[in-house]
């Protein structure tokens, strides 16, 4: 029995990452200077470890490690060292409600005798949520074998610590376009003082499932350029998420070329630009104050910036890398090449960008105007995203925060962690999406078990905002404003007026269609009947009140409109769904001239419709024009990341982020159309999974692998012959529906 009770213990407080529990007051320790809170403060005590701690008889498992909570960022250092690879920890949460430990393996760190560990804060996110930069850990000893286990602690954080403020401060308030920078003042030396308690009232601690970010590649600038008002200017060579690492000399130096100190109390300026052109406030900015030593290097630590060209003012460079940082590693993952380069650079950019964008247990909009974890933006690229990487664990991560910031009305903000944004139902009706895709994509059944709640709660708000079972526009409050259906479409497509009710009720249709299939998962087939009898009432409306029999359109008659109405099956026959899909052609052809002509909402809805109606030339030819608007457009203009706005650097247009997640959605066409890798909705995880390559003009030849969690997909086809490898423990159908149609199982293929 006492056994037991001690695995017990271990599990649900120490061994379980996705264990919790809410304490009413926690006690965190900081550094207090004059009254106020140090912004990014060290915290260092010392702990022993004896011969003996490592000789338990009869144990034949032994760890000691280290948990960190922190509101705010954390590095952690054992004996001068940093633990582990991973930055900017930890993942993103509702740090009003939500604070994540993260635990950290010291065994190759420590030594017997006395140790030291120092941890180093950033207060981060605490700048919007007003929690400043404090933290609370343990060094636990953990010893145990297949029957039991022991737990001793070496040392915990309470006022025994000292803590000292060290250079790094932040030189803005941490809000859209205010984003700021650090500055990093070299004159700030140790100072040390018994830490300061911060008690956090009503908080959940849990362990981050979100296994963190990582630096994935160290970029040499491809240009340098001294400008007329002696400032510099780097050219990266394509957009970076992450740090700057610079070593400063003055604007002059001796005549042998040895670099000098440069004068104490200099002030070195480092502005960060996604373009050549960008002006604040979408630029940031970072500072360096010398303290007159030769070791004038700079380097972020609690910030991170997006850019291509960094502009330094008031010194010289003799040294300077970007340092990437992400969560996935953008050589990795999913791959796609075909024989026609411009698709492959459209995939390229979408792959790259996504990388840019996934990073601290969240997607984000942009990572340095707003740095938001939107939900329109994450539902527009979702499938994009898990089609490219296995990020499980950033999903479980974002999708807490949702739940975080769920009202007791089952109201959702626009983005989670919850600040108050511009959008609309396609945004927080990610608390839908993103559970069902995650399943399908990895085939986890947690992740709709531990969200099914929240589901249904929002629906019920959704439901009460609907007249004749129409979405209507639901008041703004001090979470979210606007009532958006698609958003940032091309110049010239109207998604305005009933194009807006029209979208946001398909949208809802689209939820009810999940919720019937997550029902039934979670074996409640009483929610399914209702969630499907209130669709097929929906499906009617809609019908009655935006389709336009004159013009075989529904609502503004957008491609948007179309597709979305015959993807949902709101067309009551086949008649006028056929009259609907021919006027969606007719004006991809004739009114928008082959080009792309939807936005945020419309790119991935746009793109599933193509694939379910093997409409592969259409989207091969819309994707080929290189005039506005369109991917092509952006790489002539010199893109390495997709844009916020098809308009962005047009004349008379608003100057937005040029590294965004608008249009990649997009990023699936090519696995699923081109070398025609599709999920099975009725075996999830790619455990079943359908083969139907969609030939395309011009096209020769694809190669195309794609990792699940059985391992990876192959396709390769060319000249008419194609080669499959499916992987172990998987099966496969060949051209569904067709003649050819063809059951395989594991192993490699040739046809």
């Amino acid at each position: 029995m006492k056994k037991f009770l001690i695995i017990l213990f271990l599990f649900i407080f120490h061994l379980s990452p996705f264990t919790f529990h809410l304490v009413k007051a926690q006690e965190f320790i900081g550094c207090r200077i004059d009254g106020s809170w140090a912004e990014t403060p060290m915290l260092w005590k010392t702990f022993s470890v004896r011969d003996a701690d490592f000789e338990h008889t009869g144990f034949t498992e032994l760890s000691l490690y280290v948990d960190v909570t922190s509101l705010g960022y954390h590095e952690v250092y054992i004996n001068g060292k940093k633990v582990g690879d991973n930055v900017l920890q930890p993942a993103v949460s509702q740090l009003d409600k939500r604070a994540l430990t993260v635990r950290y393996d010291i065994m190759p760190y420590i030594h017997t005798g006395e140790n030291e560990i120092m941890l180093w804060l950033g207060q981060g996110w605490g700048r919007v949520y007003g929690t400043p930069a404090v933290a609370k850990a343990e060094v636990v000893r953990c010893i145990s074998d297949e029957e039991c286990g022991l737990l001793y602690i070496h040392a915990r954080t309470d006022s025994t610590w000292e803590a000292s403020p060290s250079g790094y401060s932040y030189t803005d308030n941490w809000q859209p376009m205010h984003f700021g920078g650090e500055q990093y003042d070299a004159r700030v030396k140790p100072d040390w003082r018994p830490a300061s308690i911060y008690e956090a009232k009503d908080i959940t601690v849990s362990h981050q499932q979100f296994k963190g970010n990582h630096i994935v590649d160290t970029v040499k600038f491809t240009s340098y350029e001294i400008e007329p008002d002696g400032s510099r200017i780097l050219d990266f060579g394509r957009v970076v998420t992450g740090w700057l690492v610079a070593v400063f000399v003055p604007d002059t130096i001796w005549e042998d070329d040895e670099p000098l100190a440069m004068p104490a109390c200099s002030k070195v300026t480092i502005e960060y630009l996604d373009h050549r052109d960008a002006e604040p406030p979408f630029t940031e900015t970072d500072v360096y104050i010398s303290d007159g030593t030769n070791h004038d290097l700079f380097r972020n630590r609690f910030h991170m910036h997006a850019f291509r060209y960094v502009r330094v003012r008031g010194a010289g460079l003799i040294y300077a890398r970007a340092l990437q940082i992400s969560a996935v590693d953008p050589t990795d993952g999913a791959t796609f090449e075909c024989s026609d380069p411009r698709l492959n650079a459209i995939h390229d950019m979408v792959k790259y960008t996504l990388s840019c964008l996934t990073f601290s247990g969240y997607l984000v909009d942009c990572p340095h105007i707003e740095r938001m974890g939107y939900g329109g933006d994450g539902n527009s690229s979702t499938m994009a995203l898990q089609t490219l990487w296995d990020v499980r664990d950033l999903y479980a991560n974002w999708l807490t925060a949702w739940t975080d910031a769920m009202d007791s009305t089952g109201d959702l903000p626009y983005v989670a962690p919850a600040f108050r944004t511009g959008g609309g139902p396609y945004w927080s009706g990610f608390i839908i999406k993103a559970p069902w895709r995650t399943y399908l994509n990895y085939g986890d059944p947690n992740i709709v078990y531990r969200h099914y709640y929240q589901m249904k709660r929002w629906l019920q708000f959704v439901e009460k905002h609907c007249v004749d079972d129409i979405l209507q526009p639901w008041p703004d409050t001090d979470r979210r404003s606007w009532f958006l259906g698609d958003w940032l479409a091309p110049e010239g497509v109207d998604v305005k007026g009933e194009s807006i009710l029209h979208v946001n009720s398909c949208f809802l249709s689209d939820c009810l269609a999940d919720m019937v299939q997550m029902a039934y998962l979670m074996e409640r087939p009483a929610d399914a009947r209702y969630f499907s009898g209130w669709r097929q009432r929906l499906n009617a409306s809609i019908h009655r009140h935006f389709y336009h029999p004159e013009t075989h359109s529904y609502a503004n008659g957008t491609p948007l409109d179309q597709c979305y109405a015959l993807l949902m099956g709101i067309p009551p026959d086949s008649a006028t769904a056929q009259a609907v899909r021919e006027q969606l052609q007719k004006d991809c052809h004739g009114k928008y001239r082959d080009h792309i002509a939807v936005g945020l909402v419309g790119v991935p809805i746009f793109t599933e419709w193509c694939i379910r109606e093997r409409q592969a030339d259409l989207m091969a030819t819309i994707l080929r024009q290189e005039d506005y608007p369109g991917y092509l457009y952006m790489i002539n203009q010199g893109a390495t990341t997709t844009w916020e706005s098809w308009s962005c650097g047009r004349p008379g247009k608003e100057d937005r982020s040029r590294v965004h997640n608008c249009y990649n959605g997009i990023g699936i066409w090519f696995y699923q159309a081109l070398a025609g890798i599709r999920p099975d909705p009725e075996q999830s995880g790619y455990s079943h999974f359908l083969i139907d390559p969609q030939p395309v003009e011009g096209v020769h030849w694809v190669r195309a692998t794609k990792p699940t969690p059985y391992g990876t997909i192959r396709v390769e086809i060319e000249n008419g012959k194609m080669r499959v490898e499916i992987p172990q423990g998987t099966t496969a159908t060949m051209f569904p529906g067709s003649p050819n149609e063809r059951e395989l199982t594991s192993g490699e293929y040739s046809f």
